[in-house]
């Protein structure tokens, strides 16, 4: 055949293939192929239509048969992968997405497909992640020498081959017994989060940035420490390697910039961990210990739930504050239904907490209280957040912050805080008009605002927006490095702190660490964090503030006594020694408590008979007296995270579990609930209590069902019901979905009742329906 018969033979085929008539170009390719077999971008467009024409089969061998000709092309091994998935086969195609990941690095699909796959409940080998984290690091990195990176590899596959061990250990049960020193694991969950989108940290996350940092790098002699956070699409928590965290949080603290390399750099060694490594093996006994937050995880408290089932860890939660409750008007309501959620999670999952003030420890206890759970002092422990954040530097240069900003050393006054209400920028700034009116604007010193903008902040820029006198005298500034921080405080006059609210108030430490003078308002934990070194004002007294700030402006000796006083007598502790506490507080608690939790030390929640309960995400925005959430009711890995009507099941078989009051005879009991097809396919499923099935059925895609069944007596077993949700193999899935995490059943609430309750089917139905509307009030 000629040359110009074979183009139109391949014409012909690509024709066929952009109108998608899939059939067409199978035939066609298949005659080209016949003229020019070695070809292997044909056998390549062959496979893709013997793919579309859901011939997986051919379109492997064609794939296959592509690479036997041009082995190193990366995007034939990419859609080899996508061939392998499909068809089930997952080894196969995560060894075939990290060829093509080492072969063209900066090809961000099959890293992509790589997490996807490991999201979806795959463990990679540990030989295919230390190749491609290896390999696009180099890429990445255009600096990395060949000892380096050889050194990055073999300290990859030696963390993942632990892991992977771990795992394995786990499903055989080898490996349970406790180490001597407990292990301290700090869940940064929040902080990895912030990290994707910013930079600079705030407070607790400077908090969090400054213990963890001080404890790896100097690691205590009576406890194992190690860093994790909870990855939200991947369900679960992933180890954070020491090195990598110590970048990471390096390169945060030095500047503000997204763009630099540097910044780029370690974050993209994140997202490698993060995406590939394998799930995190808690030891035996382990504590869980979060200095940050996980109110925005739905499924935190589930999988929590689960590893203190499976392995007997403890949870400690730091609580900073409890401001969305205590102070809701200065949180937006989405930050107030999440804190409100997590808040309930604490309480009946934690038996120790940490705090940083008394007064926070009031207010935890005080909030505990009116969700109906006693929390005894003892309990809590707080930590004084009274550290030196000083850095070491050349300090104030001529191409420094100050002369960037205009400013002249003790020719400002510092005012340093996230601008949102709470922070009452409000106060200050009309404070700041009344002494300029009354003094003149030349006679006033800048006041200079930093931080970064947080919420309910429109007052603050409208202010400032309807008065130039104003605006002349106030610097707002953000993103500011640690360095050009340290200068600011070390040049202002004095600081100003009018919070409303705070659980410690870490720029009050700060300017003490700096020497520096302090006013502040006398509200909650402040007059802790400043103690006798800071000057206060009544909080919400705006003649007190004036009186205050006057006095600090026009009375030197009374400010030069007040720094000699700091730098005579303030001493603030080290970030190791404030992580010591920490470690000395914990090992305390697992000296006094033994070996980790065993699934019979963890108690089976209760159901109230007669009370509808919702599966869907507490939505409350008030605190209530006996606020739960069902979510406490699910165990097991096979829940997707609530969602507003209810929860998805994953495919696993979920389970519910819970019991009666113990005042409750234990006989047959009625059960309404509430379920929902998944929104692609028809699902059977299978409800059982122990052996006994109670319900069985079919949902179409998107169909709502009430089952009104009966568990017997029989099934309970020491007054817990164990309620089991499950699909019967022969169940309608869709064409290359991954089952472990596919959407499978929903279940929208339940209710529990006596078997002889003379409520209709209708009316339970229609009070679990209220529940999920507003889940948190009783029906």
């Amino acid at each position: 055949m000629t040359t110009t018969s074979a183009t139109a033979l391949v014409d012909a085929a690509d024709a066929a293939r952009d109108r998608h008539d899939w059939p067409a170009a199978v035939r066609a390719y298949a005659a080209a192929l016949a003229v020019n077999g070695d070809r292997a971008d044909l056998w390549v467009q062959y496979g893709h239509a013997l793919k579309e024409s859901g011939d997986l089969g051919g379109a492997l061998r064609a794939y296959q048969a592509a690479l036997e000709r041009a082995p190193d092309v990366a995007d034939t091994h990419l859609q080899l992968g996508h061939a392998l998935k499909m068809s089930g086969r997952r080894d196969a195609a995560a060894a075939a997405y990290a060829r093509a990941a080492v072969l063209d690095p900066a090809h961000p699909d099959p890293v992509k497909e790589l997490r996807d796959l490991v999201r979806h409940g795959l463990v990679l080998d540990p030989e295919i992640v230390g190749a491609v984290r290896a390999r696009t690091s180099q890429t990445h990195r255009r600096n990395t020498d060949a000892e380096t990176l050889t050194g990055h590899l073999e300290a990859a596959l030696k963390r993942l081959g632990a892991g992977l061990k771990a795992v394995r250990a786990l499903a055989t049960g080898a490996g349970r017994r406790r180490s001597a020193r407990p292990a301290l694991i700090f869940d940064t969950s929040d902080l990895i989060a912030y990290f994707r989108d910013a930079r600079l940290p705030t407070g607790i996350q400077r908090v969090q940035i400054e213990v963890i940092t001080a404890l790896l790098r100097d690691p205590p002699a009576d406890a194992h420490i190690s860093v994790c956070a909870f990855i939200e699409d991947r369900d679960d928590w992933v180890e954070i390697p020491a090195n990598l965290f110590l970048g990471l949080t390096t390169q945060a603290l030095a500047g503000g910039a997204l763009n630099e390399a540097a910044w780029l750099t370690v974050r993209y060694d994140l997202d490698l961990e993060t995406g590939l490594a394998p799930a995190l093996a808690f030891p035996e006994g382990a504590w869980l210990i979060n200095l940050g937050t996980s109110w925005w995880l739905q499924n935190y408290f589930l999988k929590l739930r689960n590893i203190r089932r499976l392995r007997g860890v403890r949870y400690i939660p730091f609580v900073h504050d409890m401001i969305p409750v205590m102070a809701p008007e200065h949180c937006t309501p989405a930050l107030t239904r999440d804190f409100i959620s997590w808040a309930v999670g604490i309480v009946g999952h934690a038996g120790h907490f940490l705090t940083n003030s008394e007064a926070s420890r009031r207010d935890l206890i005080a909030v505990a209280s009116r969700l109906g759970q006693a929390i005894d002092a003892d309990d809590v422990h707080v930590i004084r957040l009274d550290a030196d954040f000083r850095k070491p530097g050349p300090g104030t240069t001529d191409d420094g912050i100050l002369p960037r900003l205009g400013l002249c050393p003790d020719r400002f006054v510092l005012f340093v805080s996230t601008v949102e209400s709470r922070k009452n920028h409000i106060a200050a700034f009309q404070a700041w008009r009344v002494l300029i009116d009354r003094h003149g604007a030349g006679t006033i010193p800048t006041l200079v605002c930093v931080g970064a903008r947080g919420w309910l902040n429109d007052a603050v820029f409208a202010l400032l927006d309807s008065d130039p006198v104003l605006r002349s005298r106030v610097i707002m500034v953000s993103g500011v490095s640690d360095a050009d921080l340290a200068d600011l405080y070390r040049t202002c006059a004095f600081t100003l702190y009018p919070s409303l609210y705070e659980g410690w108030g870490l720029p009050v430490t700060e300017a003490l660490c700096h020497g520096k003078a302090v006013l502040a308002s006398d509200a909650s934990s402040l007059p802790e964090a400043g103690g006798e070194f800071a000057t206060y004002f009544r909080s919400g007294d705006p003649v007190d503030l004036l009186a205050q700030l006057e006095r600090m402006l026009f009375e030197p000796d009374f400010r030069q006594d007040l720094e000699e006083q700091i730098a005579r007598t303030f001493r603030p502790r080290s970030w190791r020694d404030l992580g010591q506490e920490i470690v000395d507080c914990v090992v305390h608690w697992n000296e006094q408590s033994g070996p980790g939790e065993t699934a019979a030390a963890i108690p089976v929640p209760p159901v109230e008979p007669g009370r509808a309960y919702s599966l869907g995400r507490l939505t409350a925005t008030r605190l209530k007296t006996g606020l739960m959430s069902a979510e406490i009711f699910r165990t097991g890995e096979g829940w997707a995270a609530p969602d507003t009507w209810g929860c998805w099941t994953t495919g696993d078989g979920a389970e519910l579990v819970f019991r009666m009051p113990q005042s409750e005879p234990v006989r047959d009991l009625r059960l309404v609930m509430g379920l929902r097809g998944p929104s692609r396919h028809r699902v059977d499923y299978t409800i059982m209590v122990g052996m006994a099935a109670v319900a069985r059925g079919r949902l179409t895609s998107g169909e709502v069902s009430w089952l009104d069944a009966r568990i017997p007596a029989g099934a309970i077993v020491d007054g817990a019901v164990h309620l089991r949700i499950s699909e019967p193999d022969t169940t309608e899935t869709p064409t290359g979905s991954i089952s472990r995490h596919r959407q499978s059943i929903g279940v929208i609430g339940f209710m529990l009742d006596t078997i002889d309750s003379d409520r209709t089917a209708t009316k339970i139905i229609a009070e679990i329906e209220t529940a999920v509307r507003a889940p948190t009030t009783k029906s």
